[in-house]
């Protein structure tokens, strides 16, 4: 991965914990809402997979607002405050209005399924397969940590925040987007067949149709 069981238990909120902001949906297949209206795209084969940010934001600020003490057993509060933190990378609206100004074929919002399910869900609805390079992957040190504390998958976890983009020319959509700030890496390519292929250290594997995860259990 590169790097840079959720609890449900909404009674007694640690201080870290705040109400979820108002925030612009993007819509599969690149709704932005009504504010950022733009035409459908969808992504086709031989296209670039571009990851905007990180994988795993929303689950993580979940995990880590609602179990600060458990957590500080483990860590010093200046992580776990930043975990928490992490709700304020969730709008996607910048990273979507540069995406449609710079070349981008398809745009899937991540969210409940986590990174995994939109990959999934990106391909299917293009009717196209993909290679993507698990170790290409965006994904913050403390998502790591706090799943490993919970037993959580984080290719699995709640990734509201995210962004899969398709492009013919993926490392100029990464250039566009880095020079606005946002953070986005080229994990793989889509390809013609229907086979949806990850790649950990050379190892193959397939990706199944996942299930839906929520916030809570």
């Amino acid at each position: 991965m590169r790097q840079e069981k959720i609890s449900g238990n909404m009674s007694g909120r640690s201080p870290l914990e705040k109400p979820k902001p108002d925030r612009l949906e993007v819509k599969d297949g690149a709704g932005l809402g009504k504010d950022c209206a733009v035409s459908t795209q969808t992504a086709g084969a031989d296209q670039d997979i571009v990851v905007s940010k990180w994988i795993g934001l929303e689950g993580t600020a979940r995990l880590a607002g609602e179990n600060y003490e458990r957590l500080r057993k483990r860590f010093p509060a200046r992580i776990i405050e930043e975990a928490a933190a992490f709700d304020r990378y969730l709008s996607v609206i910048p990273e979507a209005a540069t995406a449609m100004k710079s070349g981008v074929c398809g745009i899937h919002a991540v969210s409940q399924g986590g990174f995994f399910a939109g990959l999934w869900e990106m391909a299917e609805e293009a009717g196209v397969g993909l290679e993507a390079d698990l170790r290409k992957i965006p994904v913050r040190q403390e998502t790591i940590e706090i799943c490993e504390v919970f037993g959580e998958n984080p290719y699995e976890l709640p990734s509201e925040g995210c962004l899969i983009m398709t492009a013919e020319n993926g490392n100029a959509l990464v250039d566009a987007l880095l020079r606005e700030g946002i953070p986005a890496v080229v994990v793989g390519r889509t390809t013609g067949g229907n086979d949806r292929v990850l790649y950990n250290e050379g190892r193959k594997q397939f990706l199944n149709k996942p299930r839906l995860r929520t916030c809570e259990k």
